[in-house]
């Protein structure tokens, strides 16, 4: 990987969770904050297992919101991406590190702790999720299907980091 896409990639970690920060005490949304990877309680599938991974969640303000899920890979190259959404049901676009295809997202918000999700990719679905926090607002689970697909469903678990 190049030097260049890292720093930016600091750049931007950074900054978001500065934002992220600021936001979690301007929001009502328990979603907001950073959220590490619990390796005992996840199930990966099929799918490598990471070294490490985090989830940031902002609240961006007028309902709008903004992930970034950093990944360092099982071989210790770094991956990652992020996204703006509103629980609309609209698709955003992701930005990605590694992602050969456009890919997009859509969001729609169940309850105060539950959303569902879809990833779509060439415009079909590729990814169907839905995130739970826990009654303690300190645990996220997120479910996750892959229809079409020969990957196996995963349930990851994430706790708020403090």
């Amino acid at each position: 990987m190049h030097k260049r896409p890292i720093k930016f990639l600091a750049s931007l970690i950074l900054a978001f969770i500065s934002t992220a920060t600021f936001a979690q005490s301007q929001s009502e949304n328990p979603f907001i904050g950073t959220w590490d990877i619990d390796f005992e309680e996840s199930d990966f599938g099929n799918a490598p297992v990471p070294q490490n991974m985090s989830r940031t969640y902002a609240d961006l303000g007028d309902g709008n919101y903004m992930y970034l899920v950093v990944t360092i890979n099982e071989d210790g190259t770094l991956s990652g991406t992020s996204a703006s959404y509103s629980y609309s049901g609209e698709k955003y676009p992701i930005a990605s590190l590694d992602q050969l295809q456009a890919a997009r997202i859509s969001y729609s918000k169940i309850n105060e702790t539950t959303v569902e999700y879809t990833v779509y990719v060439g415009g079909q679905v590729s990814q169907i999720g839905a995130k739970f926090i826990s009654p303690n607002y300190q645990q996220l689970t997120i479910a996750i299907q892959y229809p079409n697909s020969s990957q196996e469903d995963q349930i990851l678990r994430f706790n708020r980091r403090r």
